[in-house]
């Protein structure tokens, strides 16, 4: 007796694409364009090669691949399998942090204690077995199929380990979010790595769209991905500084394209410059590895208001509660918490995690405000709020204060405490006509009262995976500096001055 059931697994939605339009376009190369049929081929091919290792459902299995395309099929083969997939760079830590026992490689990769499968273009040559054809019938949705690490602002990673039920719900929530249908084109310059990088060209995938991974020269990367005019772009927002810094000064906007930035707030310079020289649909996301996307607004609504993220989207909640995790009425500040399609419900091997997660609502750690209307203010994070003798300071709100001085590329905000009390201090990343006294006089205009403003520049602000400032390792940083002067030594550090 022959029987049908909807989709188990989200590898199930490519499989119905390429049944349904099989010339449709999937993915988008630089010098070529690759059909669902074909696409599907190929992970066919890539799930005979992994299947031959016997390696059982529930194996961790860390991708370290160069090639994108490649890389994606070897994720997509390894859900098919029912094996939990993580992507990997080739920093040691994170393959201590992840502790795969598999690595899928295309270079040479030392994993002790790991079986290391090297991958390569022999992969897709010749013809694939075609009992790989089947769809994933018997894919358990609540078994793990994906971790990925969340390092959050505080410096301290979690591992999020999503199934495939979570995955599937937060695809569809995407699809509606970000407008994918069939005949859509998304570009992404995230890595797999971070949670926008998976999940976004998934959800394009499963609504019929094309993903470009085209390869781009550094020099004019933005203009070389305008070129193949995706309609999507999700990126960070150090990702965007990047790409504006390359586009040409005599470019003509020739199409508007939706981009979405996730991860932090876009710098009001920076939201200016990309709706003039770019596209109009600019807008900023909010949400979380473990929840997904939240809240969403367009630029210039989120330049008018300081910290405002958006209204809430559909198939997510936010609440604003008190200390005892009571809601507090709109317009009131208080923490944030969220729940969403596919939110996970815990962190693996983390004791701590009861402080994030309480009956159903993820704590994403921020203090924020709902208005009336339903629109979500971020006020900061709920651990970084300063004290300035009885005056309470989110970070963000002096870096707004602060962030049109002349000279200023980047700053980050943070306080040390000294004597006993804590002390405002900036981290600036200075352009040529940066002056440190400009800098404090603002300071001083816009908060008298206030401790004196101290100063150090940066090369370059310390971030995550999704651009957030680690304000955290910060004024560790910082702090470390200053004790080794004060102990006479010169520690190593970027280029600097107080």
């Amino acid at each position: 007796m022959s029987t049908s059931r909807g989709f188990t697994s989200f590898t199930d939605a490519i499989a119905f694409q390429a049944r349904l339009d099989p010339h449709s376009v999937a993915v988008r190369l630089s010098s070529r364009e690759i059909g669902y049929a074909a696409f599907w081929n190929d992970i066919c091919k890539v799930t005979g090669h992994l299947q031959a290792h016997g390696l059982p459902r529930g194996t961790r299995v860390a991708v370290h691949v160069q090639h994108l395309y490649l890389r994606w099929l070897a994720i997509l083969a390894l859900a098919r399998l029912g094996l939990v997939s993580a992507s990997l760079s080739d920093a040691p830590q994170e393959f201590e942090l992840v502790a795969p026992q598999v690595v899928i490689s295309d270079t040479t990769f030392t994993a002790p204690g790991a079986t290391v499968i090297q991958a390569g273009d022999h992969w897709l040559e010749g013809e694939h077995d075609p009992t790989f054809e089947r769809r994933d019938t018997d894919a358990d949705p609540d078994a793990p199929c994906r971790l990925v690490v969340s390092s959050g602002t505080t410096g301290t990673p979690k591992k999020a380990v999503l199934t495939g039920r979570d995955v599937c719900e937060r695809l569809r929530a995407n699809a509606r979010t970000y407008g994918l249908h069939p005949g859509a084109s998304l570009a992404t310059t995230m890595s797999p790595q971070a949670i926008g990088g998976f999940t976004m060209p998934l959800s394009c995938w499963a609504s019929g769209g094309a993903v470009v991974m085209a390869s781009v020269p550094a020099s004019q990367a933005l203009l070389h991905l305008l070129r193949l005019r995706p309609q999507v772009l999700f990126l960070s927002v150090v990702q965007l500084a990047e790409l504006m810094q390359t586009l040409p000064p005599d470019y003509q906007p020739a199409y508007q394209p939706r981009i979405y930035v996730a991860g932090s707030a876009i710098p009001p310079p920076l939201a200016r410059s990309v709706r003039l020289r770019v596209t109009q649909s600019l807008f900023v996301v909010y949400g979380s590895t473990e929840a997904g996307t939240v809240t969403a607004a367009h630029a210039a609504r989120a330049e008018e208001r300081p910290g405002f993220t958006g209204h809430v989207v559909p198939g997510a909640q936010v609440e604003i509660v008190d200390q005892r995790h009571r809601v507090v009425p709109a317009g009131q500040p208080g923490e944030v918490r969220i729940r969403a399609e596919g939110m996970i419900r815990r962190y693996e091997d983390d004791a701590g995690a009861a402080a994030s997660f309480r009956k159903g609502w993820f704590y994403p750690g921020d203090a924020g405000i709902l208005d009336e209307s339903g629109g979500l203010t971020i006020i900061g994070r709920t651990r970084e709020v300063m004290n300035f003798g009885g005056v309470k300071l989110a970070p963000e709100a002096l870096e707004h204060a602060l962030h049109e001085c002349p000279g200023v590329v980047e700053l980050a905000a943070f306080a040390l405490v000294a004597g006993g009390r804590q002390l405002p201090w900036v981290a600036v990343v200075a352009g040529e006509d940066f002056r440190n006294e400009a800098l404090a006089g603002r300071f001083g205009a816009a908060f008298p009262g206030l401790p004196a403003l101290s100063i150090v520049r940066l090369e370059q602000l310390p971030r995550n995976a999704m651009g957030k400032v680690m304000r955290g390792q910060l004024a560790a940083m910082v702090g470390a500096a200053l004790a080794g002067n004060d102990a006479g030594s010169q520690p190593a550090r970027p280029r600097s001055s107080a």
